[in-house]
C-alpha cells in the first residue's frame, strides 16, 4: 500500500489506533458516510488496513483504519504480530495519530504504550474517548479524565483529547475542526522577535536547573523547521543539557507561546558561542 506523505496545511493524513473493539471500524465509516471497513461484536474483526480520503472543511484527509493492537505478551498468532508491525510503520509515517479508547472500558496501560509510541515518532495525538453516548454523567466523566491525565500523565502538554460517539455520530466533526487546527499550529513560525522575547521573559522570570552549582541558560534560540518544529537551543554550559533543564524548558516553552498537542524538539547546542556568558 502506498502513503502519500503530503503533510501540509491543507493535506493531512491521520490513521486510527487502539485496542481490539474499541470502535476503529465504525469512525472510519462514519467519517467516509459509507460501510468500508468491517464492524460486528466479534473480536478482532479488522485485519487489514483500510485506506480512503475525504475532504472536510476545505482540507483533503487521507484516513487509515487499522487492526487493533493488543500486548506483545498476548500475541501468538503469526499474522497478528506482521499486522501489528505494519501499523507501527504506518505510525511512522502519517501526520496524526488518534488513539481511540473505549470510554466504557476507560484508559489502560496498553493504550499509554500505544500513546508513548506516537509521542516518540512526534506525531500529532489524540485521546479520543469514544461511546461516550454509554456513560452516565459525561460532564463528570470527561473532568475526571482530564484530571487523571494532567496528574498521572508526564506527557500531557503533547496530547489532546476529545469525546465521541462514532455509532451516534457524536462530536466528530468537532475533533476534525481540532486536526486542523493542531495541524495549522505544528506548522507555524515563530518569528525571531518572539523567541527572543520568551528569552527575555525566562531569564527575568526563572530559576534555572543547575549543573555544578552553575545554572544552565539558554543564551540563543532558533527555528530550523515546521511541520514537526525543530528548535536549535545554544546554552551556556560545555556540558549536555540534562534532562531535568529540558523538561523544564520544554514547559516553559509552551506555556508562553501556548502551545499544547503539538509535538517539539529541541536541539540542545552545548558550545563556546557569542551568546554565552
Amino acid at each position: 500500500m502506498k502513503i502519500p506523505m503530503s503533510s501540509s496545511l491543507t493535506k493531512i493524513n491521520f490513521c486510527i489506533i487502539g485496542k481490539p473493539n474499541s470502535g476503529k471500524s465504525t469512525l472510519f465509516n462514519c467519517l467516509l458516510e459509507d460501510s468500508i471497513s468491517p464492524v460486528g461484536d466479534e473480536y478482532g474483526l479488522t485485519k487489514n488496513l483500510f485506506k480512503e480520503e475525504f475532504t472536510l472543511y476545505r482540507h483533503d484527509f487521507t484516513i487509515f483504519d487499522t487492526p487493533g493492537l493488543r500486548r506483545k505478551s498476548k500475541i501468538d498468532d503469526l499474522d497478528e504480530k506482521k499486522r501489528n508491525k505494519e501499523v507501527i510503520k504506518l505510525v511512522d509515517v502519517v501526520d496524526v495519530v488518534i488513539l481511540l479508547i473505549d470510554s466504557v472500558e476507560n484508559i489502560t496501560k496498553q493504550d499509554f504504550r500505544l500513546a508513548d509510541l506516537a509521542i516518540s515518532k512526534k506525531k500529532i495525538l489524540f485521546f479520543l474517548f469514544n461511546k461516550i453516548d454509554l456513560i452516565d454523567e459525561g460532564r463528570k466523566f470527561k473532568t475526571k479524565i482530564d484530571k487523571y491525565l494532567s496528574n498521572n500523565y508526564s506527557q500531557y502538554q503533547m496530547i489532546n483529547t476529545d469525546f465521541i460517539s462514532a455509532k451516534k455520530n457524536i462530536r466528530i466533526k468537532n475533533f476534525i475542526k481540532q486536526i486542523i487546527n493542531k495541524n495549522k499550529l505544528a506548522h507555524t513560525e515563530i518569528a525571531k522577535s518572539n523567541l527572543n522575547k520568551f528569552l527575555n521573559y525566562l531569564n527575568k522570570q526563572s530559576k534555572y536547573p543547575k549543573i555544578s552549582k552553575r545554572e544552565i541558560k539558554p543564551k540563543y534560540i532558533v527555528q530550523i523547521k515546521t511541520g514537526s518544529p525543530l528548535f536549535k537551543v545554544f546554552i551556556n554550559s560545555k556540558k549536555k543539557a540534562p534532562l531535568i533543564f529540558q523538561r523544564f524548558f520544554d514547559n516553559a516553552f509552551r506555556d508562553f507561546f501556548k502551545i499544547k498537542g503539538v509535538p517539539i524538539s529541541y536541539q540542545f547546542i552545548s558550545s563556546n558561542n557569542p551568546y554565552s556568558d
